[in-house]
């Protein structure tokens, strides 16, 4: 009975591991796996960082929180978004 139970466990370690893994924008599966495996990852997940795609997200200048690349407000501080400007190859 004891060990149905730290299996039980273990399984819902590596759910919470792929969960939050997945909120981070990081691999669900391998962090299942290592979660299941090594519980005391959670911990270690859960003060990971968020990955920053390319063309997703861009950091807050403000708050350097990640943010998503089209949003004209911060969703963390609540500042307006600068503007940037695009710079254009002249073909000649």
């Amino acid at each position: 009975m004891l060990r149905l139970r730290y299996v039980i466990l273990l399984i819902i370690a590596g759910i919470v591991g792929g969960i939050i893994a997945i909120r981070k924008g990081r691999s669900p599966i391998w962090w299942f796996i290592l979660c299941a495996l090594f519980p005391l990852l959670i911990i270690v997940i859960a003060l990971l960082p968020p990955l920053v795609s390319k063309g997703y997200t861009k950091k807050c200048p403000y708050c350097a929180e990640i943010i998503k690349e089209d949003a004209n407000f911060c969703k963390h501080c609540g500042r307006e978004q600068p503007i940037e400007m695009v710079k254009v190859q002249n073909k000649m």
